[in-house]
């Protein structure tokens, strides 16, 4: 017994050791020694409901990432023919699905398009073909594909965000084929998050079509709440220039009513502009093509203008994107071009000569505070550094927790656990004497592992997980309870003491196994359906049950055979 017995002795002495190591950081927290934190730095994570934050659930408009690959294929579609001297009446793309529809002017063109084009570009399938007519889409592994990138592409974006506004212990995972579920504890700022998560940040440079007039034939006839007006500015060599646009109070009526005008081939994109205390919207018709997008920004910081002492957004391009700037300013000088940011144009300066170096400004508004200002500069270089999101992404389930509640969760369930167990240690020592006392021991010891387990997995301890560990200390309990009972069993059919011990272990061993068995299987079948809530509880539960096992038949008895072993007592208190 000697040897097995000191074999089991150093071995729990080393796991106590080794919970010790990974339990520091947990509670000294920030007190922990730097030494200290390059040895071991693991500790216990509180979730949202404890510690207070942000839960939120987003959804990822991936139609309307298909759809954009559908917009912009159909808009290099122009230069593609116009290369291959294939030449058209019309290019479509055809409403509500992923295809395009291109009318030639021979049959023969539609053939051609099929053997020196389509043959290039594996993602497309012919629908239909009749004539000069010709309609074609994304087959179904390519569109499979495009939305595994989306996500794929959505959760990068959406990390890089959530790492550079500075949210510790942030949690972003897939949650379902189109949703992202992102868990954000500590935050103090829920609607500054919402803004610098949710935005798009497609950044588009395009060139304005001031001398097209596409509104003339409307002014006369403008509903109620949209007026014609316009703007003048010194083009080339000093020519004058007159834009006509829409201007409305009403963003959705303006936009109801330009569905119904014909473009003539360009797009109208909507800009902000403030009138006294009020925002406008005002069109601005620009090109289809865009030229040059924030996929080649390599860096985008906050500036302040000391002339009018307003912050602003500098970017800088890399080298491809600093030759296209170049290339587009050097050829449109005396043109205005537009700076869209999510369909919305933040600025249409007139460009007076060729710039060179790769860089340009975003400017913001000029109706709010300093101080909101930059937050905005601030947030808007976040998401101009971390790249756009593939598509637009909305809130489908949002849960916000304040400290304040956070912190009274955490006393209540710090409460109930110590009276909880102090009342279980108390019945166990008046009930079982010195074997309850033991019992006691093994039941400290055992929440003392489960935490330990807990840091050095790095898991997160949630509400429902300190129910859990209730539930996991009750378990213990009924262990410690079983053995204690069958031993009573043994002396009272007059078994000696280290004999009833031997038995009564021997005996309760599959009963306590079969008991802490079927209940694991339930916890992993919760942690495998089930969400954060449900999912803290389940690991809470399983790290406590294989501790309690430990506990409850190792260290038990390990003590038991010290005490009724070696001592040769005859007696036992129980």
């Amino acid at each position: 017994m000697e040897k097995g017995w000191w074999y089991k002795f150093w071995f729990t002495l080393f796991v106590v050791i080794i919970s010790l190591v990974y339990l520091v950081p947990t509670f000294m927290g920030e007190n922990t020694p730097d030494w200290y934190k390059k040895l071991n730095d693991r500790k216990i994570r509180l979730g949202l409901d404890l510690q207070g934050g942000m839960h939120l659930v987003l959804g990822v408009d991936l139609d309307k990432a298909i759809s954009d690959k559908a917009d912009a294929f159909a808009t290099d579609l122009e230069t593609i023919l116009k290369e291959k001297g294939l030449e058209y009446n019309k290019i479509d793309r055809i409403e509500d699905s992923y295809q395009i529809k291109i009318d030639f002017k021979k049959p023969e063109y539609a053939s051609s398009f099929q053997d020196k084009v389509l043959k290039e570009y594996p993602q497309f399938t012919i629908v239909s073909q009749s004539g000069t007519e010709m309609i074609f889409g994304f087959n179904d592994e390519y569109i499979n594909n495009l939305k595994r990138t989306a996500i794929d592409q959505a959760m990068k974006t959406l990390t890089n965000r959530v790492d550079q506004f500075g949210v510790a212990e942030r949690s972003i995972a897939k949650k379902g084929d189109n949703a992202i579920l992102v868990q954000l504890p500590g935050l103090t700022e829920p609607d500054r998050a919402k803004s610098l998560l949710g935005q798009t940040a497609q950044l588009e440079f395009k060139m304005v079509e001031d001398k097209t007039d596409l509104f003339s034939a409307y002014k006369d006839n403008l509903p109620e709440g949209i007026t014609a007006d316009h703007y003048t500015y010194e083009g080339k060599d000093g020519q004058i220039v007159a834009e006509y646009y829409l201007i409305s109070k009403d963003k959705d009526k303006l936009l109801n009513f330009l569905k119904g005008i014909d473009t003539k081939g360009y797009s109208i994109v909507l800009g902000k502009e403030q009138r006294e205390l009020d925002t406008y919207y005002r069109t601005y018709v620009v090109q289809k093509k865009t030229p040059l997008t924030g996929e080649f920004i390599t860096s985008a910081d906050v500036f302040i203008d000391h002339e009018e002492n307003r912050p602003y957004v500098g970017l800088s391009f890399d080298v491809q994107g600093a030759k296209i700037f170049e290339k587009l300013t050097a050829e449109n000088v005396g043109r205005r071009m537009a700076i869209v940011l999510d369909n919305i144009v933040d600025s249409a300066p007139v460009i007076k000569e060729k710039i060179a170096g790769g860089h340009a400004r975003i400017t913001l508004g000029s109706m709010k505070s300093y101080e909101e200002l930059l937050n905005e500069a601030n947030d808007l270089a976040i998401v101009l550094r971390s790249g756009a999101l593939p598509a637009p992404v909305e809130i489908l389930e949002e849960r916000t927790v304040g400290p304040t509640l956070g912190k009274d969760s955490i006393d209540k369930g710090i409460k109930s656990i110590v009276f909880g167990t102090l009342l279980v240690l108390l019945f166990m020592m008046v009930y079982y004497r010195l074997s309850g006392f033991i019992a006691d021991f093994a039941l400290i010891l055992n929440m003392f592992l489960i935490l330990a387990v807990m840091a050095f997995f790095e898991a997160t301890l949630t509400l429902p997980g300190m129910a859990g560990l209730v539930l996991t200390l009750a378990m213990a309990v009924d262990a410690n309870v079983l053995i204690n009972e069958r031993i009573r069993e043994e002396v009272r059919a007059g078994k000696t003491p280290k004999a009833a011990i031997e038995v009564a272990y021997g005996r309760v061993f599959w009963t306590i196994f079969d008991s802490n068995l079927t209940t694991l299987i339930s916890a992993v079948i919760l942690f495998q359906f089930g969400t954060g809530p449900i999912r803290g509880f389940a690991v809470t539960l399983t790290i406590g049950l294989i501790a309690s096992m430990f506990t409850a038949i190792v260290v038990t008895r390990l003590i038991m055979d010290r005490i009724y072993h070696s001592h040769k007592i005859e007696k036992i208190s129980i």
